[in-house]
């Protein structure tokens, strides 16, 4: 029995690890090195999400105030001019040029109204490397600011290790390459990362997703596996050198992957949970507490203080056809397996869900021979559970009273 579904785990890690494996985008289709361009995936992915914008606290419901179509792994950051700015993955539907790029939008007011997405320039990117991936923008004291990024030498992990690195702008869309790299670990990815700046120094924190991204590499021993709950972290006087420190520590399920902000006491870390975005507060970065109050949708998120007190966050939604909770995407089936491994519904199935996956596909063998037959793994059709879409509870949607 146990042979039987380490092979089927096997098989569904290798089809899931084209797409986008911890929010990684160098899994899904890079733009070949040659400058070729490909047509745009018709395949599931991240490209069916969108970035939904959430306003809450400061007494008010959480209330949802836009949408980024076709986007993801989003950040937000307050300029010096007090606009708010939105950085996140890039899929047009009818642009292959941009496809999988950072872009970024503006706003004036608060975060009701946003440009239309540009994507960054990147002057100085060494050849070979990856054009930039999962954002976090650090506003600087001298009105610059600095994109910190998720970068590779090649497309894919099995080329290289990827690491963090970073660039600077005086504009929030033309960047000039930072050379050298801010945060990398042998032997393991660093990805995903957030950083801010407080009482002077840059904190850079990266979830753990263990050693084990490639299905076709050796079983992990169990120390290299992602470790849950945990981020490294490390700090830099400059934005460029960092040290690493002490790994940090939260648990209750919940990931170190979002955005961290400072409020100029606080350092407050916004990461997703099992029920959504989850806050963390800490004085020196290394200590963390959950704030137990918070509560917003959504996952991977930014976060930006408002002129009010509240706190605007973006996040990954679900896929935007609302009945793909019900096993059903686009007016077609969905796999139960797919639905059952994607648990905090985001859309993506990253490392720690992968390997959750052995004790979830073991639920699917109703009768216990150990193998998963046709009618074990045949999605929910419509007409049985097919439900009407719902905005979730306590949240209300543009224009809404």
């Amino acid at each position: 029995m146990q042979l039987n579904f380490l092979r089927l785990l096997r098989t569904i890690v290798a089809m899931l690890v084209c797409l986008r494996v911890g929010d990684v985008s160098a899994q899904v289709d890079a733009q070949p090195l040659d400058g070729r361009v490909r047509p745009i995936p018709k395949r599931s992915g991240p490209w069916e999400n969108d970035v939904l914008v959430y306003r809450t606290g400061a007494g008010t419901k959480v209330e949802q105030l836009a949408r980024f179509p076709r986007a993801g792994v989003s950040t937000l950051a307050r300029l010096q001019d007090g606009r708010v700015v939105a950085a996140h993955q890039h899929f047009p539907e009818n642009n292959r040029a941009d496809f999988d790029k950072v872009a970024v939008r503006f706003s004036s007011d608060e975060g009701r109204n946003w440009t239309e997405p540009q994507v960054i320039h990147l002057e100085g990117l060494p050849t070979g490397m990856r054009f930039p991936f999962d954002p976090t923008l650090v506003p600087l004291p001298d009105g610059r600011v600095r994109l910190y990024f998720t970068s590779l030498k090649g497309q894919r992990f099995e080329q290289n290790r990827p690491a963090i690195y970073s660039a600077i702008s005086s504009n929030c869309i033309d960047f000039i390459f930072e050379p050298g790299v801010r945060l990398g670990i042998e032997g393991r990815p660093v990805i995903d990362c957030a950083a801010v700046l407080h009482h002077g120094v840059f904190h850079l924190f990266s979830p753990d997703n263990g050693n084990a991204l490639n299905p076709d590499a050796p079983q992990a021993e169990r120390s290299e596996r992602a470790r849950e709950g945990t981020a490294y972290y490390a700090t830099s006087n400059d934005g460029l050198n960092f040290t690493r420190q002490p790994d940090v520590q939260m648990g209750g399920g919940r990931r170190w992957l979002g955005n961290v902000q400072s409020d100029g006491q606080l350092i407050r870390f916004f990461g997703t949970g099992n029920r959504g975005v989850w806050m963390g507060t800490s004085t020196n970065g290394q200590s963390w507490a959950a704030d137990e109050t918070f509560r917003a949708p959504g996952a991977d998120p930014g976060a930006v203080k408002l002129k009010d007190g509240g706190w605007l966050i973006s996040g990954t939604g679900p896929r935007r056809d609302s009945s793909q909770q019900n096993g059903v995407m686009g007016g077609e089936p969905r796999s139960p397996i797919i639905l059952a491994l994607d648990a905090n519904g985001d859309g993506i199935i990253d490392p720690r869900e992968i390997e959750n996956a052995p004790a979830l596909l073991r639920k699917f063998d109703r009768d216990g021979d150990g193998r998963l037959t046709p009618d074990e793994l045949r999605p929910a059709t419509m007409e049985r559970d097919r439900a009407p879409a719902a905005v979730p509870r306590g949240i209300r949607e543009p224009g809404a009273k």
